[in-house]
């Protein structure tokens, strides 16, 4: 689980708010976000400014991918996580490592990228939504040889989302679980593994009374 996953509204001084969650000094300033609070297939906005933040969980297939946000208010786009390399494996000349995807959703086996790897640099991501604007997520993938680009957003059915930003468990899944399928054919065929590229969100909300 992330140590410091949470959002907060911008009522609450953000500075203190990592070192007050490591410290523990938190106290009810923080309370979980309310279960039915998620992000889904489908364009999303909050009512305050609020930060979230995202964890990379792993990578599967041979595309080397970049992940953001897409503020459709504004026109403009955030990146969260990207790959500087396809998978692990890649121009290493070892064998390539196997792993089961992460979205428990029956994927196979694939080429694997993750944080200590090397394929993503930054396994933390945080970003501030700006109260009212509308919002979706994007995936945008490139093949090792550069000539197949591709660009699907989380509002194409091409994103799975499970749990919620409350982080509660529901099996493995620690808060809201978001998994891709890239949407194109990929060396194992188009499986539909929804496990291309997996983030989780989640958090705290910091309360507008907070002495902080």
């Amino acid at each position: 689980m992330i140590q410091n996953k949470y959002w907060c509204n911008r009522t609450g001084k953000v500075n203190w708010l990592i070192g007050a969650i490591v410290a523990g000094v938190i106290g009810s300033c923080a309370t979980p976000v309310k279960a039915q609070e998620a992000l889904r297939n489908e364009i999303f906005q909050f009512s305050v400014d609020t930060i979230v933040e995202f964890e990379f969980l792993q990578s599967h297939g041979s595309y080397q991918a970049t992940l953001g946000i897409k503020n459709q208010t504004t026109g403009e786009d955030t990146v969260l996580f990207r790959e500087v390399k396809p998978y692990d494996a890649f121009g290493s000349g070892q064998n390539q490592s196997s792993s089961r995807g992460q979205d428990n959703l029956g994927t196979r086996v694939d080429y694997v990228g993750t944080v200590g790897g090397g394929s993503v640099s930054n396994r933390l991501s945080e970003f501030t939504f700006q109260a009212n604007n509308k919002y979706v997520f994007y995936l945008e993938s490139v093949s090792p040889s550069g000539q197949t680009r591709r660009s699907i957003l989380s509002t194409q059915n091409f994103a799975k989302f499970l749990g919620s930003l409350d982080g509660g468990m529901r099996g493995d899944v620690k808060g809201n679980r978001i998994s891709w399928e890239d949407g194109g054919q990929v060396e194992v065929g188009n499986d539909s593994d929804y496990d291309d590229f997996v983030i989780e969100a989640g958090g705290y909300l910091i309360n507008a009374n907070c002495p902080f």
